[in-house]
């Protein structure tokens, strides 16, 4: 490897400018001896958390501390684990006064990149003084092969597309829910946080523009976080493709695998039931789909029932999906989920015996329960009567802490059977509640 190449990019990094971005609420702390996992979809801004951080870092101190190195950079392309040993190398041949006696940020982007890099990580953390940030858009950093070869030694962080607040501040308008003006400014931006989602790269671009690029997104998804990890299995694509698109139009309704593979075999697929729940888990890794089980204790309850699917962005499902599509309803439904996981929720739906379904049963790290309904307005006393039943059904049940109903924009206090119903607007909702779990 060209140790004066490394250089070059070391030294061109820290002397870059840096660049004015929506900040984005998501906290990294660094543990000694732990490396910082930053996951997400693909351009849901990852790499910009880094130079964030790389911001943060030279406020306070030096740019000469920063050592990073994107791994997508085509001059790397032929770099092996063998050769990663080179770039501390090269770093400290320009700065040997900081061995050891001062801290180093080395950030790697995508170096999974990199088959065996994960030695090369170990080794790094070895040194007191070195903080190390990888990112990478499947989950597989952070669970399986790669969490088991780093030993323990890496920490992980999800990154989602923006929040609310993140797109509030995006388009610099103010969290303002106490004055008509501001909550009338709030009401306008939920409605175009509905229609663009979160992907901070189609939030300025023209309607036609940013459905396509969404569309781009999602084959590159499946290109390169499934077609490309998985090269040696050799994906069908067409499989592949049909199957993810059948998902992201069911988001918020129950899915069976079982009932997906008899609507694909017929029209005319060819594959084996094993090969589609190993696609669902590709998907999943890749942060494109998420399954919600239902709400119980017994593995056996929750293997037989079906499951509820939800995209990584509800705006993205909308580009993809095909039909009817999806609708405001179900789309408000997948954005709250999304919040609900940002802030580090177990999440999961229900069924009474009755059949009535409570979209989410969230619970905290202390074991706190919630109950929540989303409508997207509850104007029609059909489904007022509805939402409300399966709360107070639930609730007598299940006795959670808080029973609410999240909605665009109606508020109020309800009771149904002795069960005290909260109804809040989803721009107040998102603004109000407070994270859970900073780190995830």
């Amino acid at each position: 490897m060209d140790i004066e190449l490394l250089q070059r990019i070391i030294i061109d990094y820290q002397n870059k400018k840096n660049v004015i971005l929506t900040s984005r609420d998501l906290r990294v702390d660094f543990v000694p001896n732990m490396a910082i996992g930053i996951v997400g979809s693909r351009r849901c801004g990852k790499t910009y958390r880094t130079h964030q951080l790389a911001g943060e870092m030279k406020a306070v101190k030096s740019p000469q501390d920063i050592c990073r190195v994107q791994f997508n950079d085509h001059r790397l392309s032929n770099i092996s684990a063998e050769n990663l040993h080179v770039i501390d190398e090269a770093y400290y041949a320009i700065y040997p006064d900081k061995r050891g006696t001062e801290d180093v940020l080395f950030i790697f982007d995508e170096i999974h990149r990199i088959n065996g890099w994960e030695d090369y990580i170990l080794y790094l953390l070895e040194e007191r003084t070195h903080k190390v940030v990888i990112t990478g858009s499947t989950a597989t950093l952070i669970r399986g092969q790669f969490a088991s070869q780093l030993r323990g030694k890496i920490l992980p962080i999800e990154l989602y597309p923006f929040s609310y607040k993140e797109f509030l501040r995006h388009y610099q308008i103010k969290e303002d829910t106490v004055s008509s003006r501001g909550q009338s400014y709030l009401q306008n931006a939920l409605k175009k946080y509905l229609k663009q989602g979160g992907f901070p790269g189609v939030l300025d671009i023209d309607e036609d523009r940013h459905i396509e690029l969404l569309r781009t997104y999602w084959d590159t998804m499946l290109l390169r976080n499934i077609m490309e990890v998985h090269a040696k299995e050799h994906i069908n694509i067409s499989v592949l493709r049909y199957f993810a698109d059948a998902l992201v139009t069911r988001i918020g309704c129950p899915m069976t695998t079982t009932k997906l593979a008899k609507d694909m075999k017929t029209n005319g697929f060819n594959f084996s039931m094993e090969t589609l729940y190993r696609y669902l888990s590709y998907l999943s890794d890749a942060y494109m789909i998420n399954t919600v089980e239902i709400f119980s204790e017994s593995e056996r309850v929750r293997a037989r029932n079906y499951k509820k699917v939800y995209c990584i962005d509800w705006a993205l499902a909308r580009a993809v999906s095909y039909g009817a599509g999806v609708d405001d309803t179900r789309a408000l439904e997948n954005l709250v989920y999304i919040e609900l996981k940002r802030r580090g929720y177990d999440v999961s739906y229900y069924k009474t015996r009755e059949g009535y379904e409570i979209d989410f049963v969230v619970t905290d790290n202390k074991k706190n329960m919630e109950l929540i309904q989303v409508a997207f307005s509850l104007k029609d006393e059909s489904v007022r009567e509805r939402e409300f039943r399966a709360l107070a059904a639930t609730a007598q049940y299940l006795k959670p802490k808080i029973v609410r109903v999240i909605t665009f924009n109606e508020e109020s206090l309800e009771s149904k059977d002795e069960t005290v119903i909260q109804v809040v607007p989803a721009w107040k909702w998102l603004i109000e509640n407070k994270q859970k779990k900073e780190n995830t």
